[in-house]
């Protein structure tokens, strides 16, 4: 019921027992002989004492609808966080095996071509994969186990790459203060290699940038490329079938932190393609 329509019936409820309980006063006052026959005509003793029976059920009505009004409060609360939770492990799980499905793809390459470097390859892997079962159990993960994460990742595919792949780092140093989602900034790279650089005959540039600004993380990611409307949309997990990209970054942003974090991606030039990455502390 909702309590526009309810505080009418709660207002005569307490007046009535204010009443209810003044007769109930008489009644036990005739019984041990305490009656004072005077007060059942004095209208004003009447109608204080039952405004004053009445105002102390009102206070407590209205002390009863605030308990419960918080405790449903606070349990819609915990089914809202527990929903979140499930669905940031939904997303987590679908992110695992679409980055082990392109670094395996990125060591096959190797294996022939070069143990060695194949061998270094799958060290890197073996770092990622660890990392990421560490970070499984976390909404948040430090900034500089992710930044590990997307180091050994472009290492990755700089062998794969070669002289086509240019990476570079600019990190503030306070970046490392910071707790970042997961395997997020990792996804962003590998957004830029798969839609820009790897179109490329000549390759192209990775540039991970990140400055402090108001309390908060900006990280600002520039590869070659230029960003078609359809890439913004979704990041496909194979040449064929759409995947999870864009659209679950800014889903896993939202849950986590409402509108306090957004993503943006944009063409910065006819052939630098820039992302753009915001968290709070």
């Amino acid at each position: 019921m909702r309590m526009p329509s309810l505080i009418p019936r709660i207002i005569f409820s307490v007046f009535f027992l204010g009443f209810l309980v003044y007769g109930a006063r008489l009644l036990v006052s005739s019984i041990f002989n305490m009656y004072n026959p005077s007060m059942l005509f004095d209208i004003y003793k009447v109608v204080s004492l039952s405004c004053t029976f009445a105002l102390i059920f009102f206070v407590w009505a209205v002390l009863y609808f605030i308990y419960h009004y918080f405790e449903k409060y606070n349990i819609s609360l915990q089914h809202e966080a527990a929903l979140h939770e499930i669905e940031l492990n939904n997303l987590k799980s679908q992110l695992n095996p679409h980055f082990i499905f392109n670094a395996l793809n990125s060591i096959r390459a190797l294996v022939d071509e070069n143990p060695l470097k194949s061998k270094n390859a799958i060290t890197q892997l073996s770092n990622i994969l660890r990392n990421s079962l560490i970070s499984d159990k976390k909404r948040l993960t430090k900034f500089e186990d992710e930044f590990n994460t997307v180091r050994d990742y472009l290492s990755l595919e700089s062998i794969r790459f070669e002289e086509r792949l240019c990476v570079k780092f600019d990190i503030h140093p306070e970046s490392y203060e910071f707790l970042v989602p997961p395997l997020m900034l990792q996804t962003l790279v590998e957004n830029g290699i798969k839609h820009g650089i790897s179109k490329l005959k000549e390759g192209g540039i990775i540039h991970l940038k990140t400055f402090i600004s108001d309390s908060q993380l900006k990280v600002q990611i520039r590869n070659s490329g230029q960003l078609q409307l359809e890439e913004e949309v979704s990041m496909p997990e194979n040449e064929n079938k759409p995947g999870l990209g864009l659209k679950n970054t800014r889903k896993r942003l939202n849950l986590l932190y409402g509108d306090e974090a957004y993503l943006k991606v944009s063409n910065e030039s006819e052939n630098i393609v820039i992302t753009e990455l915001v968290i709070p502390k």
